[in-house]
């Protein structure tokens, strides 16, 4: 289980020292070897379940958040850069924990994973009160905030929480794969959030492409410590991989998570199956249908490609024992 956080542990001090305040000239970030993993204590066993691609078409269709346009317009939005997790408010060693499996969610997924040593993109904090420090936040950080509207900021307290999700987009240059990490994000050096991002100038002419895709820069996470109790460390680290790694809404107003799926883990719905314990096949089909979906297309494509993605993998026979 999760051990007692740290008291003196603040949000701000938290998200100052996840994402550290310099500028990017150049983030190329180097990939973790997946050889230097622990595979005993950090097994990812991921949990089957007989989902029908028409729920997550339904999960997708009205949970997945559309940046830059419309449900039909707009793009779903995805990390372009290798993705490096921190976590704060936990123990270092709970912390540590999981981070690692989040990176290894993430390769499974078909993601770049960053270095060690790299700059914090992916940020889990465990905290008291979420509206409070996001209140504090807004006064004191308010980069954090930078490509959301004023409305959006002002829902994420008045859904209550106890979990407050967030991301930094950017629309990123698409004429190129490594456009996004060739580009400089600058960051002032009393704050975070991304400012600007310059990518590369994209010349695509298509009616089917579009010459910019929607970049996740940063995800944040917030979830209040009441929430954890009786919370293992492996499923706050599968529950924190999912959301921060899709743009998705986690109230879930209009569609349930599919059932078994580590999305329904702090939601209030009433049901009378346990919580999950680790991640489900859906959960990570629909990672890996999102990473592996062309970025530089409008959202209705990105879903056709996406529910393939998902749709062949259900339907393939298991192999034989």
């Amino acid at each position: 289980m999760i051990n007692n956080p740290k008291p003196s542990t603040t949000l701000a001090k938290s998200i100052l020292g996840c994402a550290m305040i310099l500028s990017l000239s150049s983030p190329a970030l180097a990939t973790k070897d997946t050889k230097e993993k622990n595979p005993d204590a950090n097994e990812i066993v991921v949990v089957g379940q007989q989902t029908r691609t028409e729920v997550i078409q339904e999960l997708i269709v009205n949970q997945f958040k559309v940046s830059a346009g419309g449900r039909n317009t707009g793009q779903y939005a995805r990390f372009a850069a290798p993705i490096c997790p921190s976590v704060g408010g936990l123990s270092n060693e709970d912390a540590d924990k999981i981070e690692n499996r989040i990176r290894d969610i993430a390769e499974l997924g078909g993601l770049l994973v960053a270095a060690d040593n790299c700059s914090p993109n992916l940020i889990v904090v465990a905290v008291e009160n979420g509206a409070h420090e996001i209140e504090s936040l807004r006064k004191k950080q308010h980069r954090v905030f930078n490509t959301m509207t004023h409305r959006e900021r002002d829902k994420l307290i008045e859904d209550g929480g106890p979990v407050f999700s967030w991301k930094a987009t950017q629309q990123m240059a698409s004429d190129s794969i490594h456009a996004a990490r060739t580009g400089t994000i600058d960051m002032k050096s009393e704050g975070t959030g991304p400012i600007t991002a310059r990518g590369q100038r994209s010349h695509v002419k298509s009616l089917i492409k579009k010459p910019e895709f929607a970049g996740i820069v940063y995800s944040y996470l917030l979830i209040e410590n009441k929430a954890l109790s009786g919370v293992s460390l492996n499923q706050l680290a599968d529950y924190a991989a999912i959301v921060s790694l899709i743009d998705i809404n986690v109230k879930f107003e209009t569609t349930p998570p599919p059932p078994g799926s580590i999305l329904s883990l702090f939601t209030e719905i009433q049901t009378d199956q346990p919580p999950p314990q680790s991640i489900s096949e859906g959960d990570l089909l629909m990672v890996r249908g999102l990473y592996k979906a062309a970025p530089n297309v409008k959202a209705p494509l990105q879903r056709s490609a996406m529910l393939h993605t998902i749709n062949e993998a259900l339907e393939r026979p298991a192999p034989e024992e």
